[in-house]
């Protein structure tokens, strides 16, 4: 149990920094940065992962589907912010008290999650 939550936090602080300083040394994509964001906050979180699991105890290797996963999740939260403006404006407005970085971050953890 305790060995998911030091999982979790790292994941959640090395996604946060690491992610957003991956994407900064990348060249702009416009439109497409927030699921260049995706991506690479997907992949940051599996490495944090992988790296983890030879660390920890109790806390098993992820596989190439938990990188699947934690991919496609994350890119489902940056469809998310990228269709923002076509939900309704209760959801937009409940929207707008998180970062946008964060919703692809969240999705790439609850992708890994849930896979492993």
């Amino acid at each position: 149990m305790l060995s998911r939550l030091v999982l979790l936090t790292a994941q959640l602080l090395g996604g946060w920094f690491a992610a957003q300083a991956l994407v900064q040394a990348l060249p702009r994509f416009g439109a497409l940065g927030p699921f260049v964001y995706a991506v690479s906050a997907g992949v940051v979180v599996w490495l944090i992962g992988l790296v983890l699991a030879s660390i920890l105890r109790d806390t098993p290797s992820p596989s190439s589907a938990t990188l699947t996963a934690a991919v496609i999740l994350a890119l489902a939260g940056a469809l998310l912010i990228s269709l923002r403006p076509a939900l309704p404006p209760e959801v937009r407005s409940a929207m707008r008290g998180l970062a946008d970085e964060l919703y692809p971050l969240l999705g790439a953890i609850i992708g890994y999650a849930l896979k492993r």
